[in-house]
């Protein structure tokens, strides 16, 4: 009996320290917070992704209430790069949709409603309706931060393009003693 406690102890005496030294040289595994770190430390060398709603929302949030400085200076230029995409989106699409018009597409027109991004013109809208918008929607709607700020684009600024469709629907009332005109 005591040749294999002997036995035993010799073999756990041996396989311990090979054990222990394997554990210390093994490469932990990548889990998503150290890959995230790796994102910051090297960004551009990060995989290629779309924009996403809580990248836009936490930007133009810390541009708009950060107390820090520096948070809020990267905020203001990611909110701004954020939304110079969108603006220069529309920007093509109205060019494009005032060469439709002029050569007298109308299916091209038919064509650029359905992909559209913006949905109206927001060439007028300021920045900083735009950036209450971005702020507002994300709040009231936490569920789609995950998505595609391209995406969603048309369902934040949608306030504004329909104060735009209303302002330019005329009413008109024949004047009489008993009506009021609109």
């Amino acid at each position: 009996m005591s040749k294999t406690i002997y036995t035993m102890l010799i073999s756990v005496w041996i396989i311990t320290p090979i054990m222990m030294a394997n554990v210390a040289t093994t490469e932990p595994l990548n889990t998503e917070s150290s890959t995230d770190e790796n994102k910051i430390k090297e960004p551009l060398s990060a995989d290629p992704t779309g924009i996403s709603n809580w990248q836009v929302h936490s930007s133009c949030k810390s541009a708009m209430y950060s107390e820090e400085e520096l948070e809020q200076q990267m905020g203001q230029f990611v909110c701004r790069m954020s939304q110079d995409m969108v603006y220069e989106q529309n920007n093509y699409e109205q060019r494009f949709t005032r060469i439709f018009k002029d050569d007298g597409f109308e299916d091209g027109l038919y064509f650029l409603e359905g992909i559209s991004v913006t949905g109206c013109d927001i060439s007028q809208m300021p920045r900083q309706d735009f950036t209450g918008f971005i702020i507002s929607y994300f709040d009231e709607h936490e569920d789609k931060l995950e998505g595609s700020f391209f995406w969603t684009v048309e369902r934040v600024i949608k306030p504004y393009c329909d104060k735009l469709k209303n302002a330019s629907i005329e009413f008109h009332l024949d004047e009489n003693d008993d009506r009021r005109r609109t």
